[in-house]
């Protein structure tokens, strides 16, 4: 009996069904970047030029779906020029020695209405904090292809980023903004 019901296990398929995810990437004129806020006026606007990013998505099994972005932090062009040394400078981001703002997800979690909340961990400087993304993924009228906007706002203190502003860049607003097409 037993020989008969192993033989069962391995010569049957397995019946459970695995989400077929698919692989996204943001499209090559999307936006991924910061501002910064003073009294409701963005003091300070900065956009990655070089960006990795990896979206496995599928609505109905966010379980397994999964979104990563890497920033490659000399490619930040900055709205104001002449604070590029200094953003890029040891006190914000040291790009000399870390290379790559990097953020992984680790959970998904359905808001309605395409909107999710996206809890993941972001690393810059070295140091790698949780956050969590509002985002929102939209199909569009083309397959296999999304709108794709996401926001989160991070206290710099927390990844050892300082300013000779103070506590005028305390907070930083980070956006990505764009379309999400087949990798």
């Amino acid at each position: 009996m037993y020989k008969y019901l192993l033989s069962l296990i391995v010569l049957c398929p397995l019946t459970t069904s695995y989400a077929q995810i698919s692989s996204y990437q943001l499209a090559k004129n999307g936006h991924v970047g910061f501002y910064i806020k003073k009294f409701a006026i963005k003091i300070l606007e900065a956009e990655f030029q070089q960006i990795d990013s990896r979206v496995d998505f599928d609505a109905t099994h966010l379980a397994q779906s999964h979104i990563a972005f890497t920033m490659k932090v000399d490619s930040l062009k900055l709205s104001n020029d002449s604070l590029h040394d200094m953003v890029l400078g040891p006190d914000v981001f040291n790009a000399q020695q870390y290379k790559d703002i990097v953020f992984e997800s680790t959970d998904i979690q359905n808001k309605g209405a395409y909107n999710y909340n996206v809890l993941g961990n972001l690393t810059i400087k070295g140091k790698t904090k949780p956050v969590v993304f509002e985002t929102q993924i939209i199909p569009t009228a083309k397959e296999n292809q999304f709108t794709f906007k996401a926001h989160t706002e991070i206290q710099s203190h927390n990844f050892a980023m300082k300013s000779k502003f103070g506590s005028l860049t305390e907070h930083v607003n980070i956006f990505v903004d764009g379309e999400l097409i087949s990798k």
